[in-house]
């Protein structure tokens, strides 16, 4: 009786910081890199009420990165589009505002598929409060990227994303093409917004 091997787990990979520190950026590049080394790549972002379908996601450089838009309330939907062979990696953008438990369930299936699995998201929102799934993430991860950005008020390294304008909500991501509500700034030029 022949042994039935059991999928080699796949291997987690996370990208962290704030906003304008190239993370969406550093996901195009792997989506390049994966597609012309011939890997079966699927790509998601999760988007607030969303009934999926196939779109591009920008990096705020204005880089389009294909994806499946997944309502952010329904991470499992991956699971779906993924199915059960085929696909060997699987990236997945802004993963900070899927529900924690949920979603690390969906990147535990993933990975004990044997898929290996690409995910960015913000460690913070900007009040400075864990966000996510994000911290949690990079304590499992495989390979974890901590990436900074340069901070607008005095130079200094970029940990921290604030908010600038709008509503005490946290929002949905920013467009180039709208006035920006949030800058990166370090630790010490913080200030939390009261709008």
């Amino acid at each position: 009786m022949a042994n039935k091997l059991k999928p080699k787990k796949g291997k987690l990979t996370v990208i962290a910081g704030p906003m304008f520190a190239g993370k969406t950026t550093k996901l195009l590049t792997l989506f390049s890199v994966l597609s012309d080394l011939d890997f079966s790549v699927l790509c998601f972002k999760a988007e607030a009420l969303s009934n999926g379908g196939m779109g591009h996601t920008r990096s705020h450089d204005e880089r389009p990165l294909p994806v499946i838009y997944i309502d952010m309330n329904k991470p499992e939907k991956i699971l779906h589009y993924v199915g059960s062979g085929g696909i060997q990696k699987v990236i997945i953008d802004a993963v900070h505002f899927f529900p924690k438990t949920s979603f690390m369930g969906v990147v535990d299936t993933l990975l004990a598929q044997g898929i290996d699995v690409y995910v960015n998201g913000l460690i913070f929102d900007y009040r400075k409060k864990e966000y996510g799934a994000t911290r949690v993430l990079m304590k499992k991860a495989d390979e974890c990227i901590e990436q900074y950005s340069i901070c607008v008020k005095c130079g200094g390294r970029a940990a921290h994303t604030e908010r600038v304008s709008g509503s005490t909500e946290v929002s949905i991501g920013t467009t180039g093409r709208k006035k920006a509500e949030y800058v990166a700034v370090c630790s010490t030029c913080h200030k939390v917004y009261q709008g």
